[in-house]
């Protein structure tokens, strides 16, 4: 099953980028971070030292790990209340399960457990994306894992394109050890530094007329991939595995390559949970604007806000699974 068709329904209500009266082009200045001074300007800025090396390190390799991110009684009870859920609505789950038996991904997942929230609105590496987005840090969508996703390497810009631009992270919550058998998360260190990528020129190879290019395309998604992993080989880059404990937060970079590595063993679960975050307010876009430079949007997300714990959480939509089955999920109990 290409990787597109797992992304369908996490994207929110942003299916389009209708023209507003206020619309702006995105352009592709880089954010502040990625400008040769960051890393002095951080240094000089932050008194903190592990802040600091954290911030530097994501500058720098294009990830970072925040051991002990989030309390361990918390990644402890939100495994417990997934079982939970899992065995409450074992009977309407059948539909929804990998060859392996595992459950297939399930999208916006904190919809439905609370505790979910809490891996958010109490996660260290807050402080750390409040910094580097100068605005409150915001959740989009989240993807919940049982298993290792075995994912090719990839990009995720051309699914988070935001006005501004670049403003996205990933963050990426072990609920279990990773190790060889259940497969840990795979990164390219560097690989944010090979470029955006001309995104309009991909775009125009598939399309003569921009205003066609879908909110989703495979085929556009597997020639973007394909040109990142023509520059990460052209720059003598290689893959890592990252090995994480429990309550480990791996934080990416918006043009970090990344993806999981194989499942040696299928029986061994990989509990995660992966949120994609914004400032609060930044509208978020797809495949029709990214590969269209041209096309203008608006300057505010859409989308409304509920409040947890002081955090902002976009209501972009309720919980799902898998890739485009359809379901009345809101009977899930």
């Amino acid at each position: 099953m290409p990787f597109i068709k797992y992304l369908r329904k996490y994207l929110g209500p942003e299916k389009l980028a209708k023209q507003t009266e206020q619309e702006v082009l995105i352009n592709d200045d880089p954010p502040w971070f990625d400008r040769d001074s960051a890393s002095r300007r951080v240094t000089k800025e932050l008194k903190d030292p592990w802040a600091r090396g954290k911030i530097v390190e994501l500058i720098e390799q294009g990830f970072t790990i925040i051991e002990s991110g989030i309390a361990l009684e918390i990644c402890d009870q939100a495994a417990v209340e997934f079982l939970n859920w899992k065995k409450r609505n074992e009977h309407a789950l059948s539909k929804f399960r990998e060859a392996d038996g595992r459950l297939m991904r399930i999208i916006n997942f904190h919809q439905t457990l609370p505790v979910l929230k809490t891996l958010f609105s109490r996660n260290r590496s807050l402080a750390l994306q409040d910094y580097l987005f100068k605005k409150e840090t915001s959740l989009y969508t989240s993807l919940f894992y049982e298993q290792g996703s075995a994912q090719p390497i990839h990009r995720d810009i051309p699914l988070f394109w935001t006005y501004p631009g670049f403003m996205y992270f990933g963050m990426w919550i072990a609920l279990e050890d990773t190790d060889d058998e259940n497969g840990p998360l795979e990164v390219i260190p560097g690989g944010h530094r090979i470029g955006l990528i001309d995104r309009g020129a991909i775009g125009a190879q598939r399309f003569n007329e921009p205003m066609t290019i879908p909110p989703m395309s495979n085929e556009l998604w597997i020639d973007y991939q394909d040109e990142v992993a023509r520059r990460v080989v052209e720059k003598r880059l290689t893959k890592r595995k990252i090995y994480v404990k429990k309550g480990d937060v791996i934080l990416w970079h918006p043009l970090a390559p990344h993806g999981g590595a194989s499942i040696n063993d299928p029986s061994r679960t990989r509990l995660s949970f992966v949120l994609h975050t914004t400032p609060k307010g930044v509208p978020v876009f797809h495949m029709d604007v990214f590969f269209d430079p041209s096309r203008q949007v608006q300057k505010h997300a859409r989308w409304t806000y509920s409040n947890f714990e002081g955090r902002a959480i976009a209501e972009t939509g309720p919980m799902s699974i898998g890739h485009g089955i359809e379901y009345d999920f809101s009977t899930l109990k």
